[in-house]
Formats: C-alpha cells, structure tokens, sequence
C-alpha cells in the first residue's frame, strides 16, 4: 500500500521522459498539420473524397462532431491553424491544461470528420492526447492543488502504459482467433496484395513470412507482461521499432508506426530511487 501511495502522490513521476514524450507527440502533430495541408482537396475542399455526416447525441457526444456538424473549408482551416498553433505551443513549453484540452478537442473533431481514412493510429493518438492533458502541470502555491496535480499526472502516465498494452494485447487476441494468423500465413497473403503493401515484399520467401507471422503474435502477446521488466526493454523496443518502421513505409501507414514507436519513450524509465523522490517533492514546494 505504501508503494502505492508514494507512486501517486509523492512527485510527477518521470518528467524527463514525458517531456521527450511530448516534444515528439506535437512534432508528430506538425507532421498530421502538413498532411493534411498537402491532401486537403481530397480531405477537405468540396470536391473532397471525404463525406461528413450530422451527429446529433447529446451536447457532450456532439461536441466533438462539431466540425461535422457546422462543416465550412473555412472552419475545416480554423481547425488545421488551431492543431499547428497549439502544437507549436506545446514545443515552446507554454502548454497548460486548457491549450492540451483545445489540442485534444480540435484533434479529435478532425478525426472525426476523417474517419473513413483513419488508422488504428489515429485512434491511439485521441487518446494520448485525451491524457496528455494532464501531464507535467504548471505548480501551484497552494500545496493541496499541488497534491491534486500530481495525483492526476501519475494516474495519467499509468493509464498512458496500460493502453499501450491494451493496444497490443487485444490486437495479438484478435489475430490468435484468425485462421490465417493461426496457420502462419496472413503475413504472405497481405504482402500479395499490391493495395497493402511494398511490390518488394512479394518476393519474400513464405519461409520468412511464415516466421514474421508467429513472430508477431509473440511479441504483441508478450509485450504487455514483458514491458515491465527492465531486462527485457531492449529486445521488445529494437523488435517494435523495426515491426513498425516496416509497417509505416512498407505498407503506408506511417502515421500508425509513427505513434507506436513515440509510446516507447514511456517505458523508457522504471524506477526512482527514496533520494529522487524527497529531491523533487523540495523542488515541487519552493
């Protein structure tokens, strides 16, 4: 209990790393603001590939489909300046939670709105985001507050891990229940498809395939135990930045492999030692 405690109340838990964290997440926001600054006749204009549809649930559901629901070029504009302006923001370190929660909001009114072209990618990203907004707050006087910010920033950076493993697990079930996961040939048939992937890749032996297959289920299945083992950090990251490099330019979804491997910089950290703890919980008071 004692562990427990001291994990969610005695100091933000790993601010150099949710710092890299975040540096990369809202570069890799500038990179979405580009595409779709360089697709945005057939992502946005009227002669767009992308129909909306009018959400109508409740005000909270609905607003998040705003931009569905109000739909102009001009909104659709505000939007892409709103995601590049408070990314921008966040790299400069002027963030606070009310420009990530308008980060997160424009963000997901976007994908919303994409969502016949969006990726699992896209998805994960919301919800990183979606906790991102309470990341590493700004101190207060009041120590009660202080207390609060804390709690919040830790809760958010486990909740952070656990998704990633979630990710990871529910897509290493879903693939133990298809057949040709199970039979050692859904790599092959996918590289057969020219639409899916890299015409190099056709020529790669089904041995290798096969191998690739089995691979992957042991990875995404173990990665959610083996994570948290400091020894094991190396082999699961080199493995998953490599699967998804691969994934990203071989089979063209960048922007998913992209995510993927920014999680990593969560994990990139386990322990502080009693002395760091009582260092940075002086520091968080002065």
């Amino acid at each position: 209990m004692s562990k427990i405690t001291t994990y969610f109340f005695n100091t933000q838990n790993q601010p150099k790393e949710i710092g890299w964290f975040r540096n990369a997440l809202y570069l890799f926001l500038l990179y979405k603001v580009f595409l779709y600054i360089a697709q945005f006749n057939a992502l946005f204009s009227d002669n767009r590939l992308v129909y909306h549809s009018v959400k109508q649930v409740n005000v909270i559901v609905d607003s998040s489909f705003f931009l569905n629901n109000h739909y102009s070029i001009s909104l659709a504009i505000i939007f892409i300046v709103a995601v590049a302006i408070l990314s921008l923001v966040g790299l400069f370190k002027k963030s606070n939670y009310i420009t990530n929660a308008l980060l997160w909001f424009a963000i997901i009114n976007l994908s919303n709105f994409l969502y016949p072209v969006n990726t699992g990618g896209d998805y994960l990203l919301n919800q990183l985001l979606l906790f991102n907004c309470f990341l590493l707050p700004m101190a207060s006087n009041n120590l009660t507050i202080n207390d609060l910010k804390t709690v919040l920033h830790n809760t958010s950076l486990l909740a952070l891990k656990i998704q990633i493993c979630l990710a990871y697990f529910i897509a290493a079930y879903y693939k133990i229940t298809d057949s040709s996961w199970i039979e050692g040939i859904a790599v092959y048939q996918t590289f057969q498809v020219p639409e899916f992937s890299n015409s190099l890749f056709q020529f790669i032996p089904y041995s290798i395939c096969m191998f690739l297959t089995y691979f992957t289920m042991i990875y995404q299945l173990s990665f959610p135990f083996l994570v948290w083992f400091r020894s094991f950090k190396i082999y699961l990251f080199s493995f998953g930045i490599l699967q998804h490099l691969f994934i990203g330019f071989g089979m063209g979804l960048v922007s998913f492999g992209l995510v993927m491997i920014i999680c990593y910089i969560l994990f990139l950290k386990y322990d502080v030692s009693p002395t760091d703890f009582a260092d940075r919980r002086r520091d968080q008071e002065k």
